[in-house]
This record gives C-alpha cells, sequence and structure tokens, in this order.
C-alpha cells in the first residue's frame, strides 16, 4: 500500500508539472503575441501620423501660396481644411477611454462636455469616420510635431494631439488648449511632455499658415477634477495656450499641464 501511494504522488507531481509547464507557456505565447500585436499597432499609428503630417504641410503651403497669389485675401481660399478618413475600429490606444476622461470626476462634468467633446454619428454614418485638421504643434526641445484635429476623443486623440472644442482657436484671445495621449513609446504624441519646462517654446501652424509661438511659462501637475477648471476658452484675455496629457505619480493618473502665453508686440 505504501508503494502505491508513493507511486500516486510522483504521478500527481508530475502531472501538476506539466499543468504548470503548459500554463507558462501559455502564458508565455500569449505575452509574445500581444507585444507583437502592440508594437504592430504603433508602428501602424507612427505612418499614419507622419503621412497626415506631411500631407497637413502641404495643404499649409498651397493654403499660403493661395492667399499669397490673391494678395493677402484669406476670403480667395475655395477649401482651407485637411481631412483624415479613419477606421473608428482602427489601432486603439490602450486605455484611451480613461487617460483624459476620466470616471474619476463628476458624472455631471462628464455628461457636460460629452455633445462637445465626442464626435457624434448620424444617419449618414458609413462606418468611417472623417478627422478635421486644424494645424501643427511642433515642440522642438521634445523633437515633437505632430497634426492637431479638431475635437479631443477618444478616435482622434489617436492620430496625433486634439483640439478641446471649449477653447479658443490657435493664436486667439482666450485659452487654446490642446490635449494628446502619454503614450507607453517613447516619443510618441505627448510622451515627452513633462520634459517641457519655463522658457521652451511651443509653435503652431494653423491650416491657413499662421505661425504663433507660445512661451512657457508655467507647469503643473492637477486631478482630473482640476484639470476642467484650467481648458476652458474664456479662463484668461491674454493669448494663451494649454497642453495636457496623463501622467502617472504616486496618487495615481493625474493630468500634467504646460501653459504659455503669446508675448506682447508678436
Amino acid at each position: 500500500m505504501l508503494k502505491s501511494s508513493g507511486r500516486m504522488t510522483r504521478k500527481k507531481k508530475i502531472l501538476i508539472s506539466n499543468i504548470l509547464l503548459i500554463l507558462s507557456a501559455v502564458l508565455l505565447i500569449g505575452g509574445i503575441v500581444y507585444l507583437s500585436s502592440d508594437m504592430i499597432k504603433r508602428h501602424k499609428r507612427n505612418a499614419v501620423i507622419e503621412d497626415a503630417t506631411s500631407d497637413m504641410e502641404q495643404v499649409i503651403a498651397e493654403n499660403m501660396a493661395a492667399i499669397e497669389a490673391a494678395g493677402g485675401d484669406e476670403g480667395a481660399l475655395e477649401e482651407i481644411t485637411m481631412t483624415l478618413v479613419i477606421d473608428p475600429d482602427a489601432i486603439p490606444v490602450n486605455g484611451e477611454a480613461y487617460d483624459l476622461y476620466s470616471d474619476s470626476y463628476s458624472q455631471q462634468a462628464q455628461s457636460a462636455s460629452a455633445d462637445s467633446v465626442n464626435q457624434e454619428l448620424d444617419d449618414s454614418y458609413t462606418g468611417y469616420l472623417v478627422l478635421e485638421g486644424i494645424g501643427i504643434i511642433d515642440i522642438p526641445c521634445i523633437d515633437c510635431h505632430i497634426p492637431i484635429w479638431e475635437t479631443t476623443n477618444t478616435h482622434t486623440l489617436r492620430y496625433g494631439a486634439g483640439h478641446y472644442v471649449n477653447s479658443v482657436l490657435p493664436g486667439s484671445v482666450g485659452n487654446c488648449t490642446i490635449m494628446g495621449h502619454h503614450l507607453i513609446q517613447y516619443g510618441g504624441i505627448f510622451n515627452r511632455l513633462q520634459e517641457v519646462g519655463v522658457g521652451d517654446i511651443v509653435n503652431i501652424t494653423d491650416i491657413r499658415g499662421h505661425q504663433y509661438t507660445y512661451f512657457v511659462d508655467e507647469t503643473m501637475i492637477v486631478t482630473p477634477q482640476e484639470m476642467f477648471e484650467l481648458i476652458g476658452g474664456g479662463i484668461t484675455d491674454t493669448r494663451q495656450l494649454t497642453l495636457v496629457t496623463c501622467v502617472y505619480t504616486s496618487e495615481g493618473k493625474m493630468r500634467y499641464i504646460v501653459i504659455g502665453h503669446i508675448q506682447d508686440g508678436t
């Protein structure tokens, strides 16, 4: 009986070991597949952003040339937009649903901003979305050169930075808010925004070719609730720019804010 019991114990140990080996192999393969899939998505996203930036630059150059040919009359432009047609289900960003607008702030604030922040789908929806480009943001100190799209929903923020619709347009009096994901990939969209400091510059070129240079004079880390007090267009009578991305601290996911101004006389 003792020998039989010993053999059963050894068989159980071997069975358990085999099960653990199989589970380890499954987890390893799953991890490799996940990482490979994530790398493919990053590559595709980068390619789209690079192409969109190039296309935006071309449209800006064409608009500038048309304005110059018309003697500076911007009303002569027949078409000043640059659009990007996307599949709303393509290359999502991990955690994008909670990256900038999270459930940590009140449902009331969420509901109040939903109509203006999220792109609504109407009866003409065909399965694709059209992003409207408003310009290019360039932050030399972190080698950031990406397109800016109108609105800051999950779809626009996959392909560059987004202009918060309740803020003013670049160069206007008031606060212009631009948001971007803090991607895992180094240098991806606003991944390096925390490296921007007081005295650095942020250049924005709008779709008509107007160039605006903002000088950074303040940076801060705030909660998601506090963020909403800093991003509206009517919070200042200066020409202000506010950049927003996520930042991870010991207190959880917060928001990193960069504030700059156009200097008087420029």
